[in-house]
């Protein structure tokens, strides 16, 4: 079965609604969710805001202040913990350092007085590498990787309806974290399974997600697809998390004969032409590193890139794993951020103290409106 990632149309499996929490120093919500049957849906944020508090409301183990969660659209406290069909993987993993391998493998279905499905143990054996492990007398031999995968399986074992999992990637090396991410997204696309899955990781948020979820200061700031997210961020603490860089107090100043506007930034002397619709007067400008284009110095401009073009000196490189981040000095602008593959900074000939030039595309350009933009200039 593939999986679906349309979620328009589609009964939630669970809902929260005006969910909230209360606990010693904190307060999460109102948390408005709901996760449809074949999604894979990730909540992101920084430690600290959340995220595994909202998981645990979601399961039934913290008290509602307010708000209710459903599942199949009836109050969770109306299934039994046994039948809801839920499977939760924590930072923890919880394997039973007592058990062997295979005990911990089979400990969800033994639970329920129920015998594994043989196809189901064969493939899952298979497809998390499972084979070389189960000999082994105790969990506490494994490394984290492999104890991460005995876990995955222990949960996919009991066919859940819905699976939580908590920064699953988290205590992984970045080789394995990639590798392990990768083994999530198969398993979604090629068993349709319900997933709910946070982190702190942007970049994996959006490998994974169908949908993302941003999560602040115990508020869920915004809810959409990877892309939406990417062009059009919600509101400033939104845009700030995604990409920090490049976000500049501004005003406009007058539209553009193809539905765009001018903007003007707040406190240095630089005219943008945005191919977004105006934001009000003032508002917040900006421009993610990736979508910066740098220019040969004395080749002629396309009229693609001519708009929004900034003499800039090279101030900062840095190598990054197959990027380069470059930072721009523009005279009294603000200083610009870029980043781009190795191979386009080699053909370049980037290096500090080089002239170039940017071109801030118009259609790459977002804005947002003026009580958001407050925020962010103070």
């Amino acid at each position: 079965m593939t999986a679906s990632h349309a979620t328009s149309g589609v009964a939630p499996l669970l809902t929260a609604e005006e969910v909230e929490v209360r606990l010693p120093g904190f307060h999460l919500g109102p948390v408005e969710l709901a996760v449809a049957a074949g999604e894979y849906l990730v909540l992101v944020g920084p430690s600290g805001v959340g995220k595994t508090v909202l998981l645990e409301a979601l399961l039934g183990w913290h008290p509602l202040a307010a708000g209710a969660v459903r599942l199949d659209g009836r109050e969770l406290s109306e299934t039994a913990p046994g039948a809801r069909g839920i499977a939760y993987v924590p930072q923890e993993l919880g394997l039973l350092p007592h058990l062997g391998v295979e005990e911990n493998l089979l400990w969800g279905v033994a639970c329920r007085g129920e015998r594994p499905d043989p196809a189901l143990l064969v493939r899952l054996t298979e497809v998390l590498d499972l084979g070389p492990l189960l000999g082994r007398r105790s969990v506490r031999t494994l490394s984290r990787g492999e104890q991460q995968r005995v876990a995955l399986g222990r949960a996919l074992l009991t066919r859940p309806r819905l699976l939580m999992l908590d920064e699953p990637c988290a205590a992984l090396d970045p080789h394995r974290r990639r590798e392990f991410q990768r083994l999530l997204r198969r398993l979604h696309r090629e068993s349709g399974l319900t997933a709910l899955h946070i982190t702190h990781d942007r970049e994996e948020a959006f490998l994974l997600g169908d949908r993302i979820g941003i999560l602040l200061d115990g508020r869920l700031r915004q809810l959409a697809p990877p892309r939406t997210l990417y062009d059009r961020p919600a509101d400033p603490a939104v845009a700030a998390f995604l990409a920090p860089e490049n976000l500049w107090p501004a005003v406009v100043v007058g539209e553009t004969d193809g539905g765009g506007c001018r903007v003007r930034l707040q406190d240095h002397p630089l005219e943008l032409v945005a191919a977004a619709e105006p934001a009000g007067g003032r508002c917040l400008v900006g421009i993610r590193p990736e979508e910066v284009m740098l220019l040969h110095p004395d080749r002629p401009l396309r009229p693609q890139v001519a708009a929004n073009v900034v003499e800039a000196v090279v101030a900062e490189l840095l190598l990054l794993d197959g990027r380069v981040e470059v930072t721009l000095a523009a005279g009294p602008l603000p200083p610009i951020s870029v980043r781009l593959p190795v191979c386009a900074a080699d053909d370049l000939g980037l290096a500090v103290g080089n002239p170039v030039r940017a071109s801030l595309k118009p259609r790459s350009i977002f804005l947002l409106a003026a009580e958001a933009a407050v925020e962010v200039a103070l």
